[in-house]
């Protein structure tokens, strides 16, 4: 299955700012309402047959989701179909929020979270060598594990944007490998390679 980057379309409507579906497909691991998104993050993805997306927020976008998850785990959408309705940043969501979309944590740590909830593989057998360790360089796309949902493994691949630089060295491993994670939660931490 091939795996390609797209990033959502953004419409200004009377509403607020919407993301909108580039292409038909199955929508996908989408971000929880009240979440915090920001132009480079990835918030989802789009399966058609045998192709997969991973969506993006576009660029010097920001806001809050406001609109609920869809119902189903693969959404069938269409072109141009609204897939989120985001809120501006106020109050709270504006300074306690902000940190965690840009890839930092309040102590200005480089944080790769986890794109969906699961369980977390540093490995994809138990006798194969981690996909990240302290002091490796990971370059955009490079796996650092696997999430497993349902007997299901998707590979977590670093991502650039929103904070992170395109290159980066490993620091420390958070997760433990076969924990449970929540969307959103930090993987590793990083630092400018």
């Amino acid at each position: 299955m091939t795996d390609r980057r797209l990033e959502l379309i953004a419409r200004d409507t009377d509403r607020g700012l919407e993301l909108c579906s580039p292409e038909v497909g199955l929508f996908t691991c989408a971000v929880a309402e009240g979440r915090v998104v920001t132009g480079g993050e990835q918030v989802g993805r789009l399966k058609q047959l045998e192709r997969s997306w991973r969506l993006f927020v576009p660029a010097g976008v920001t806001g809050v989701v406001r609109s609920k998850s869809p119902e189903r785990v693969h959404e069938p959408v269409g072109w141009g179909d609204v897939l989120y309705e985001l809120g501006p940043l106020e109050g709270e969501a504006l300074h306690a929020a902000a940190p965690a979309a840009a890839g930092k944590d309040s102590g200005g740590l480089l944080l790769l979270r986890a794109s969906q909830s699961g369980r977390f593989w540093h490995r994809a057998a138990p006798t194969d060598p981690p996909f990240a360790a302290p002091g490796q360089q990971l370059e955009v796309g490079q796996p650092v594990g696997l999430i497993e949902v349902m007997k299901t493994f998707a590979p977590v691949p670093y991502q650039a944007g929103g904070g992170l630089p395109a290159r980066a060295r490993v620091v420390r491993l958070i997760a433990a490998d076969g924990a449970d994670v929540r969307e959103g939660d930090p993987l590793l931490e990083v630092e400018p390679a």
